[in-house]
């Protein structure tokens, strides 16, 4: 069965989102932790995925060879190679590219991607409008927006309404792609998304209050003062920003970031490996909405590279991050430097900034300045805010990251992260977790 429009897949009995932001944002998510695996029953669901994931890519961005794009997309951001063609379509139908052409072939692309407000609203809608979802992708996306409220367990994912054989393949393709995580816990299995916590950070302050006195607890509240910092040197050094942690918590900070309770960002480079960042509950803040997603995501890019360069740097470490952030939003650049272009690589990409030439292999780094960028290193400047460091060295000694980086993001991380053979939490750790995910289950 096909959907053309909310009102027929209401009529059915679903609950489309009201909002179109949000159908893109789930795509997206789905798209993104799909990594190269792909769903026959998916279609149009990856097609609006994949234009949001171009789109968010070429912000900020001069025109553009379509045969650069098309590499960099495969590449890079983890597209199909019959999948760039029509992402771009989408975008040229939503208004955000004009297309330059000999006849059938894409000559350039040229970018007017608009804020993400209206970038997840449009291309939403044209998703929606334009391009038919079938069961299982209405279905996808519901499933998705309820997961991304609150853990669900089986009965009431059953309130859907939905074909018992449609939900369980789309609960099986979810499972096995990525965009849906399962715990079984006092006895109920329960479904998890992988974006809930990152976009809901009170969750993680509700679970502290549920895990009040344990080694639960005392984890979050350190994450929370000192966001972003590397899991390999917080495991081989026993400490977070200078309190020591016994073996379980250690633990416990592994077993958060591989289930998708934090946030873990990774960088990969030739001189450090890969390295997984680890965020907390972020201080004063309720719930993301869809279209502010992007803004946390790329605030947690911003931070990665900065903490990668204080903690993991192979010859100059930052000494103060927030101050070097502050300077940055201040001034609008940071002062040449050499590494620069690979040091930025993912906040170049993203779109927060760009790279100006000063003449030989220098460039410096300048914000590309409107308010989704501002709130973006703004976010940054709040998460690192807490650990200050020792005083800056000369500024021309501090962008620190090194050739060959790439930054994944934290979907994908999270999930690789998974991969790993790492031992469960404590017994009263995973009781309060079981304890706040079984909220509301009768």
């Amino acid at each position: 069965m096909v959907f053309r429009n909310k009102t027929e897949f209401n009529d059915f009995g679903g609950e489309m989102p009201e909002n179109e932001s949000e159908i893109a944002v789930r795509s997206h998510d789905v798209l993104v932790t799909s990594g190269s695996s792909r769903a026959a029953e998916f279609d149009s669901l990856i097609n609006l995925g994949a234009a949001v994931r171009l789109a968010i890519n070429l912000r900020g961005m001069p025109p553009v060879r379509y045969d650069l794009l098309r590499n960099v997309a495969v590449h890079r951001l983890g597209l199909q190679p019959s999948e760039v063609r029509p992402a771009v379509e989408v975008l040229a139908e939503a208004e955000m590219v004009d297309l330059s052409t000999e006849g059938k072939t894409i000559n350039t692309v040229i970018p007017h991607i608009p804020f993400f407000s209206d970038l997840y609203a449009r291309l939403g809608e044209v998703g929606t409008e334009g391009h038919a979802l079938n069961e299982h992708e209405q279905l996808t996306i519901e499933l998705m927006q309820r997961l991304a409220r609150r853990p669900q367990t089986r009965n009431d994912l059953n309130t859907l309404g939905a074909d018992r054989k449609a939900l369980n393949r789309v609960i099986e393709i979810g499972k096995t792609i990525g965009f849906v995580t399962t715990r079984r816990a006092r006895g109920n299995d329960v479904y998890i998304s992988p974006s809930y916590f990152a976009e809901d950070p009170q969750a993680l302050a509700d679970l502290a209050v549920t895990a009040k006195g344990t080694h639960l607890s005392r984890v979050l509240g350190l994450l929370k003062l000192h966001q972003g910092y590397p899991l390999r040197v917080i495991i081989e050094t026993s400490e977070l920003a200078g309190n020591r942690l016994d073996p379980i918590e250690l633990k416990i900070i592994q077993t958060l970031a591989s289930q998708g309770f934090l946030p873990p960002p990774a960088i990969r480079t030739k001189h450090a490996g890969e390295n997984y960042f680890i965020f907390g509950p972020q201080p004063g803040v309720s719930r993301i909405a869809p279209n502010d997603v992007q803004v946390y995501r790329n605030a947690l890019a911003l931070v990665s590279a900065v903490r990668q360069g204080q903690f993991l740097s192979r010859e100059y470490a930052i000494w103060n991050p927030q101050l070097l952030l502050q300077r940055f939003k201040e001034r609008g650049y940071l002062r040449r430097n050499s590494e620069a272009p690979e040091q930025y690589r993912a906040v170049v990409q993203l779109g927060i900034a760009r790279l100006v030439s000063t003449g030989g292999n220098q460039a410096r780094l300048e914000l590309i300045r409107d308010k989704d960028n501002e709130r973006t290193v703004d976010l940054a400047i709040k998460l690192v805010r807490g650990s200050t460091g020792q005083p800056m060295p000369d500024e021309e000694l501090m962008l620190a990251m090194k050739q060959g980086e790439e930054y994944v993001e934290p979907l994908l991380a999270r999930k690789s992260l998974a991969d790993c053979d790492i031992v469960a939490a404590d017994r009263d750790s995973i009781a309060a977790i079981d304890q706040f995910l079984l909220r509301g289950v009768s």
